[in-house]
């Protein structure tokens, strides 16, 4: 996390996870607390879409093939967040996509998305 606010990257917040190890010297791990925030373009939620739901706000629709972001809804101040109405989305900024190349991390892949 050091190196991606090193290298620039906005609004990384790291929390502890609840793990117990039973090494004496356990690492210091950190997970990323990823907000909701950005959201998909209405175009992308189809018309008979029912409600979200009132305990979870899951929406019942699949993700289409090619997602569009609703640009109002872009944070400017975070470089990594979920899609507020489908929550299993991480989007990343280019400069998060860039820190991320840098520091030559593994482990995530990158598709460019359209914004309306």
């Amino acid at each position: 996390m050091e190196g991606l606010q090193a290298a620039g990257v906005q609004g990384l917040v790291g929390c502890r996870p609840e793990l117990r190890f039973r090494q004496k010297d356990a690492p210091e791990l950190l997970e990323l607390q990823i907000e909701p925030r950005g959201r998909l373009h209405p175009d992308c939620i189809p018309p008979e879409t029912p409600p979200p739901c009132e305990t979870c706000g899951r929406h019942a629709f699949s993700l289409p093939e090619e997602p569009v972001l609703d640009a109002a809804s872009l944070p400017k101040d975070l470089d990594l967040f979920r899609v507020g109405n489908f929550a299993t989305v991480v989007i990343g900024s280019e400069r998060f996509m860039n820190a991320v190349a840098q520091l030559a991390l593994d482990g995530i892949s990158f598709r460019e998305l359209s914004t309306r």
